[in-house]
């Protein structure tokens, strides 16, 4: 759920991520759970697992699971209120994967399933060379015929938020490359994903690609913005930044907004679901 690189500060926030701007990100995940299909003798690692709702959801179902995200902001919620006795939650940003030869936080084949949900756009944001050479460690991580059931984002998920993010930008003197280097975000296709986990050593066995019209709590689009488009925010002085979320508020309010007036806001999330077998011994 939450991925930050851990050069960057630590924006994430679990009462704005829960309470206040995203709570659908843990109850909208009928359909990854049903391909997860968690099973009493599973020992399941979630990535990107946030403030660890949907952790310890899953920890009923399972013989345990091991959640990792880069904030260590969000990973104190989920220790305070969402450790049961089979959980375990860790500090590790999943773009350092592979770890070296000599860590012991997560043993090769060690996992009978993989699990990530509203994670992976995030964290596999990195150069093409580095994207593959963390989908092979995970790889490395199930036993034989292990599974990795995930969600994220897929190609052209949040455009119209993300195309005024950039035309605002542009429109205080931020060059669009710069814009488009800010981008905390890899949406991809569904030819490009199979390729990639295919190339990681996966089998992918279901694929589904779906749009996930979202509504916001109390329209907030402000908040989305600050949340999750900090990345492209910090382009600009603080400053200038609550002028940019105006902007975009502004010009969205038209294209997402119901016209009933009942200040309800939905945005497009478009979203890849996939589950892939680990190929080999």
């Amino acid at each position: 759920m939450a991925q930050s690189t851990s050069t960057t500060k630590d924006h994430w926030s679990s009462k704005a991520y829960t309470e206040e701007v995203a709570p659908f990100v843990a109850e909208l995940t009928t359909e990854v759970v049903s391909l997860l299909d968690p099973q009493p003798t599973d020992k399941i690692l979630d990535i990107g697992c946030g403030d660890g709702v949907l952790t310890a959801r899953l920890s009923q179902h399972c013989s345990s699971i091991h959640g990792i995200d880069s904030s260590e902001n969000m990973l104190s919620s989920a220790r305070a209120h969402h450790s049961t006795p089979n959980t375990t939650y860790t500090h590790l940003d999943a773009t350092h994967l592979p770890l070296p030869a000599t860590s012991t936080i997560l043993p090769p084949q060690s996992f009978t399933k993989i699990f990530s949900n509203a994670a992976l756009h995030w964290i596999l944001r990195v150069p093409p060379p580095q994207r593959i050479e963390i989908l092979k460690s995970l790889h490395n991580l199930l036993v034989p015929s292990g599974t990795f059931a995930a969600e994220f984002g897929a190609h052209g998920s949040c455009a119209e938020v993300h195309t005024a993010l950039i035309a605002a930008l542009v429109h205080r003197g931020v060059a669009v490359e710069m814009v488009r280097k800010a981008c905390p975000w890899w949406f991809p296709t569904e030819e490009e994903a199979r390729k990639l986990w295919s190339e990681a050593g996966f089998v992918v066995e279901k694929f589904q690609v779906a749009l996930r019209q979202t509504e916001l709590p109390q329209g907030d689009v402000g908040g989305w913005v600050r949340l999750f488009g900090n990345g492209f925010l910090e382009l600009v002085q603080e400053k200038e930044r609550e002028g940019v979320i105006r902007e975009v508020v502004s010009v969205l309010e038209s294209v997402g907004q119901v016209g009933d007036g009942s200040g309800v806001f939905r945005v497009n999330y478009i979203r890849c679901r996939i589950l892939a077998r680990r190929r080999g011994v």
